[in-house]
């Protein structure tokens, strides 16, 4: 535990003193560095029950550390960092399986229920990210490689890859008390829970494909997309994959510390809704979206208009 924490620390300093003096969004780093102390801490001073699912949650993380070298050194020698968003729902799938590795009830019907969810969630993202980001470098990446030039080798790793391996991290904390749970038999928890992701795999899944129909349409070049779903919410795939995080909490919840993985739905909803996706589409849609100030008047940006009128 000493030398791991000692690479910890090691690789927190690396971090921070690769940070540019002119970044801007530096309180995000900031912020996911400190993040790496948690499951030490946690695994130190754990109460009874608690270490197993904290010990599953702290190897996971040295998984996604190699997977993310792994995904840089690709990005690197082939010009194109956006290749993370390929990478990164694989990297989650490697976590869980880790996870699974170690599961207190080996492979029974909750472990493998919540496997399968992760892997189609997983395959679906995949299959729609390498239709674009394998043709060429997306952005913001093309635009950091740019203002960087010279440095982007190395602080592309930390930018892109530790970074966003970061928040992975704390997204994935469901799965490491869902594998510990003691039992392994379906629980109420773990039906409501595929349900609710069930949910929200179609509002993500369907969301994309209308969107990609509508591009597809010459006639529809400049417009905003506001039909099906898209009249509901102005982010029914970033809506859905809060949805889907809540279910993945719901499996945590045979696990009688659980509960304490709240803050990962939590935290997938206001990134996608409110900390980065969202917002990122939004001021881009504005800048060359004349009428999207009047479209975001009419529809939520996240929790879908229900009759009565709710907004989000």
């Amino acid at each position: 535990m000493v030398v791991l924490m000692a690479l910890a620390g090691l690789f927190a300093i690396a971090w921070l003193s690769s940070i540019p003096a002119d970044f801007r969004a530096r309180r995000w780093h900031y912020v996911h560095v400190v993040l790496i102390a948690v499951p030490f801490i946690a695994v130190a001073w754990a109460p009874p029950g608690f270490e197993a699912a904290a010990s599953i949650l702290l190897m996971s993380g040295g998984v996604l550390l190699v997977l993310c070298v792994a995904a840089w050194l690709a990005g690197t020698a082939l010009r194109n960092h956006g290749l993370m968003d390929i990478a990164y729902p694989l990297m989650v799938l490697g976590m869980t399986g880790f996870a699974l590795s170690g599961s207190a009830s080996g492979l029974s019907p909750h472990s493998l229920l919540l496997m399968g969810l992760v892997t189609l969630w997983c395959l679906r993202l995949v299959s729609h990210a390498a239709r674009t980001n394998l043709k060429a470098e997306q952005e913001p990446y093309a635009t950091l490689r740019r203002r960087y030039a010279s440095r982007w080798f190395s602080w592309s790793f930390f930018a892109v890859y530790a970074l966003q391996g970061m928040i992975l991290w704390v997204w994935c904390a469901p799965f490491a008390f869902a594998m510990a749970a003691p039992s392994g038999d379906l629980s109420v928890a773990d039906l409501i829970g595929a349900g609710v992701w069930i949910v929200g795999f179609l509002f993500q899944a369907v969301g994309d494909w209308q969107l990609k129909q509508f591009k597809a349409d010459p006639a529809n070049r400049g417009q905003i997309m506001q039909k099906g779903l898209w009249s509901f919410t102005r982010h029914p795939n970033y809506f859905g994959e809060g949805l889907m995080w809540i279910g993945y909490f719901l499996f945590a919840l045979q696990h009688p510390w659980g509960w304490v993985t709240l803050f990962s739905p939590i935290y997938v909803y206001w990134f996608m809704g409110y900390g980065s996706a969202a917002p990122g589409n939004e001021r881009h849609m504005r800048k060359t979206r004349p009428d999207y100030d009047d479209y975001a008047r009419r529809v939520p940006r996240m929790f879908p208009r229900l009759p009565f009128g709710g907004r989000s």
